[in-house]
């Protein structure tokens, strides 16, 4: 094919400035392939590189584009690759792990020892008119997926892997602290799964109510503590009222998926779960948080994280949405061109939208 003429990408250079320039492009190796991508979506990790210059202590050394929730088109296969051709519609798979090390080994590729993230440096993120990676980290969609719906398609992945974690099944009642994007898409499988019973849990109204009005059986706000107020006693008295307004049985819960990253929903969650059940920590937050270990102990909880996605994730997720079970439209709440991702990204931090998308090739 001929070279592309510009590579416009958005790349955060300080905390809270990108710009838009025109960045040098890798030539395709041997088992890479070259994407003209159309769409990206913006999440919270996003967000946490454009506020700080970079995630917890690992801050960025130089400026670097970012994305890594895209989707594209195939314009150029190196000579070794086989299983992607030009023309094929695919979602790129932001998580490269290096297939050799023991976690890789045994299928916990999200957990790689040598694993690299687009968007995290020195990495070029996706959020570019082309990007270039190797082949088998890209996943075919149908023609049915709408870009939009494509941007979407990793978190939804990563909500997949947070149902194999928890062990999302039929019958069960699930409360989940959270309703942002992440949330709302762990609620869309839960239900997808034929999780019986789902409890939605945040501080916003509004995205309350969007959550029963897709997947949600209750909605409940959760109520402010009081500074002096007791961690244990404040999460019991919360956990009482929800299970009676909501006529379940006051034992509890038998997932808890924490989806917010603040910490009194991890005492809530734990709070929540009924004994012998399980407890998911899947939002980030704060490096450090107290947490209630005596009640984990006590009521031999299990207490999982869940982060990134593994093999098969993407695959799952793209059939969910083909099939009807997800409906990821409701989600996309706002779209911006390449050339105002500031804006974007400022919608973003304002948290009035739940999922916002950038298209790659409206510069």
């Amino acid at each position: 094919m001929l070279q592309p003429t510009t590579n416009y990408a958005c790349v955060l250079t300080k905390p809270l400035t990108v710009e838009i320039q025109d960045v040098t492009l890798p030539s395709v190796g041997r088992e890479d392939v070259m994407i003209k991508v159309e769409s990206t979506g913006i999440c919270g990790s996003d967000l946490h590189l454009y506020n700080h210059f970079g995630i917890g202590k690992a801050l960025m050394k130089a400026p670097n584009s970012l994305g890594h929730e895209s989707a594209g088109v195939v314009v150029e296969v190196g000579p070794d690759v086989r299983d992607v051709a030009v023309g094929d519609r695919v979602c790129i798979e932001p998580t490269m792990f290096c297939r050799k090390c023991h976690n890789c080994k045994i299928g916990k590729t999200n957990i790689c020892r040598k694993f690299r993230q687009a968007g995290l440096e020195p990495t070029p993120g996706t959020l570019s008119q082309y990007y270039v990676c190797e082949s088998d980290f890209t996943v075919k969609i149908p023609d049915s997926l709408s870009w939009e719906e494509a941007g979407c398609i990793q978190p939804l992945a990563i909500a997949v892997q947070l149902a194999k974690r928890a062990k999302f099944a039929a019958g069960q009642t699930v409360a989940v602290f959270g309703c942002g994007p992440l949330g709302a898409l762990v609620m869309a499988t839960a239900r997808a799964y034929g999780v019986s019973k789902i409890i939605a849990i945040d501080i916003s109204q509004k995205r309350i109510d969007f959550a029963k009005s897709m997947w949600a059986d209750y909605g409940f706000m959760s109520p402010r503590k009081e500074a002096d107020q007791d961690y244990s006693d404040w999460a019991d008295a919360f956990k009482t009222q929800v299970m009676k307004d909501a006529g379940l049985d006051s034992w509890g819960v038998d997932i808890a998926v924490e989806a917010s990253g603040a910490e009194p929903c991890m005492h809530a969650g734990i709070a929540f779960t009924h004994a012998g059940g399980t407890y998911v920590q899947a939002g980030l937050g704060r490096a450090i948080n107290s947490f209630p270990t005596v009640e984990v102990v006590a009521k031999e909880l299990d207490v999982v994280g869940s982060v990134r996605y593994t093999a098969g994730c993407f695959q799952t997720a793209i059939g969910l949405v083909a099939s009807g079970k997800v409906n990821l439209k409701p989600l996309i709440t706002a779209v911006f061109p390449l050339s105002r991702s500031a804006e974007a990204l400022e919608a973003v931090r304002k948290g009035e939208d739940l999922k916002v998308i950038i298209m790659n090739q409206q510069v």
